[in-house]
């Protein structure tokens, strides 16, 4: 039987014959109806591979993937974007963030890290895969990886990243109406609360304030006790101390390359980051934790741990409330270098949706073959437009 159960991780199985293979590095973003894959990494992958010899765009970027890839939310189908031919070569660790149908992505690195890194901005429609850089002007920011990214009104925040050798923490905004780049805070230690340079951290943003998790550098990693914040309206660093988890009387214990994403809840209007996996420079993480930006109380959500321990992997959240986690590199058992990349797609519920959503949650449990109906004939049996819209009725 069929029961919603919030805060559990579930492994979705792709239906499809065609599906990207196991990738660390990318990012992955989420709307109504898909998940969107850009990039990524896998020098495991042998030319021998029968998948990829016939596959002329990996056996020109390889080890890296010049590919986008959408995986639709109901149907569990993945799709291969045909926009390779204005992709960049910069394909690790990217920042990307989705607004509406277009997917912007920013920065990333080639191969070898670091000798080869990105400041254009690029743009995708995702309905038709067509991308292209966009022209800028100003006071760009050094070319770089692992760097994230904000958006705000007609701005797109950047915040720190590294060259390979050396790591900052400044922040540059895109005039998104004007194509200008502009500085916002270039870190010189003319301030104490000024952040210790990193790359492979995380964002939240309550409006006002950008909140930097985590991150670090090629020796170590950094902690979520005492955690960096920009004010946009005086540009001004601080440093917020967090309440531990009332439970564990603890916080997530220093780490860079996990994954994060952000949610309202609709009846308290409380916004809450939750982060997930991620690496020390030892230890692979699989916990789960929610930081309260209202509260700055961290708690740690027992029950979604994730199946196993990961980093570099991506994670987004549908506007639903349902985090996707897509890749990266798992623990696959009890010896400390049995690592592995992995094609693996989970998902949990971070809120309680509405219930017309678990229904439609549970109408997909029990029937897989909605996809084999015309829209008018799921529209004539009842099912909201809504929902219907949902899937990809061109891939089967």
């Amino acid at each position: 039987m069929y029961a919603f159960k919030p805060f559990v991780c579930i492994k979705h199985e792709a239906m499809s014959v065609e599906r990207p293979k196991a990738r660390s590095g990318h990012r992955i973003a989420c709307d109504h109806q898909n998940l969107y894959s850009y990039g990524g990494f896998n020098p495991g992958i042998s030319d021998d591979d029968p998948d990829m010899q016939n596959d002329h765009t990996w056996i020109e970027s390889k080890p890296l993937f010049k590919e986008l890839w959408k995986f639709n939310l109901v149907t569990q189908e993945w799709r291969r974007l045909p926009c390779q031919e204005n992709m960049p070569n910069h394909l690790a660790s990217n920042a990307v963030i989705l607004k509406g149908d277009i997917l912007m992505v920013y920065g990333g690195t080639g191969v070898p890290f670091g000798d080869s890194c990105s400041n254009r901005l690029y743009i995708c429609n995702v309905k038709d895969g067509k991308m292209q850089m966009v022209p800028a002007q100003g006071n760009s920011p050094l070319p770089q990886y692992g760097q994230a990214l904000v958006s705000h009104g007609p701005y797109l925040y950047t915040v720190g990243g590294t060259t390979g050798y050396d790591y900052t923490c400044d922040i540059h905004r895109f005039d998104l109406r004007k194509a200008i780049w502009e500085h916002v805070y270039i870190c010189a230690g003319r301030d104490r609360f000024e952040p210790r340079g990193r790359y492979r951290h995380e964002l939240a943003f309550d409006g006002s304030k950008i909140y930097v998790l985590g991150g670090g550098t090629a020796t170590e990693a950094f902690g979520f006790l005492e955690i960096p914040a920009f004010d946009l309206d005086t540009n001004k660093w601080t440093i917020l101390h967090t309440l531990r988890d009332s439970d564990f009387n603890s916080v997530p214990a220093p780490r860079r390359c996990h994954g994060a994403v952000q949610y309202t809840d609709d009846t308290t209007g409380v916004t809450s980051v939750v982060i997930s996996g991620g690496y020390d420079g030892i230890y692979i993480f699989s916990d789960v934790w929610r930081l309260n930006l209202k509260t700055l109380q961290w708690s740690c959500l027992r029950k979604c741990i994730l199946p196993n321990p990961v980093y570099f992997h991506s994670a987004a959240l549908t506007p639903e409330g349902c985090m996707y986690t897509f890749g990266g590199i798992v623990k696959e058992g009890a010896e400390a270098f049995s690592v592995a990349r992995t094609d693996a797609v989970h998902s949990v519920w971070l809120t309680i949706p509405k219930l017309s959503e678990i229904c439609w949650q549970a109408l997909n449990y029990y029937d897989r073959n909605l996809k084999y109906f015309s829209p008018d004939e799921l529209l004539h049996i009842g099912i909201p437009n809504k929902f219907v819209q949902r899937i990809e009725h061109d891939v089967l």
